[in-house]
C-alpha cells in the first residue's frame, strides 16, 4: 500500500509542477503592443489549450485526493460499484482507479450515464482488434 501512496503523491507533485511550469510560461506570452494577428490567435490558441489542459489535471488532482483520503480511511482498492476487491496490477497501473475491470468495462458499454470518466496515464483496454 505505501507503495502506491507514493506513487499518488509523486503524480500529485507532478501535475502541480508542470501547472506551475505552465503558469509561469504563460506570463511571459506576448504582451499588448508587440506581436501581429497571427501571435495573437496563437496566443489565444495557447490559453486556450492551457486552460483545458488546467481543467483535466484539476479532475485528476481530485481524483488522486480521493485516493489519497481512502487509504487514510482503510476504503482503498474497493470497488465502489460492486464493492469487490480492485486488482493489485490494475491499482499500481491506475492508483485513483474507483472501479474493478469489470465493473469498468460495464460502464464503458453503457458510457457516460451519471459517470465522469477516469483520466488514464495508460492503456487498461484489451488486444482483441476490436474498435
Amino acid at each position: 500500500m505505501e507503495e502506491i501512496k507514493q506513487k499518488l503523491l509523486d503524480m500529485q507533485k507532478s501535475i502541480l509542477a508542470d501547472l506551475e511550469s505552465d503558469r509561469d510560461r504563460s506570463k511571459t506570452a506576448i504582451s499588448g503592443d508587440i506581436g501581429d494577428d497571427i501571435d495573437y490567435a496563437n496566443e489565444d490558441r495557447n490559453r486556450e489549450l492551457y486552460q483545458l489542459l488546467c481543467e483535466r489535471d484539476q479532475i485528476k488532482l481530485e481524483q488522486i485526493r480521493e485516493a489519497l483520503d481512502a487509504i487514510e480511511d482503510k476504503t482503498y482498492g474497493v470497488c465502489e460499484d460492486c464493492g469487490a476487491k480492485i486488482g493489485k496490477k490494475r491499482l499500481i497501473a491506475l492508483p485513483f482507479t474507483k472501479l474493478c475491470i469489470e465493473c469498468k468495462n460495464e460502464e464503458e458499454r453503457t458510457k457516460g450515464i451519471g459517470k465522469m470518466p477516469e483520466i488514464t496515464t495508460s492503456y487498461t483496454g484489451s488486444d482483441t482488434g476490436e474498435l
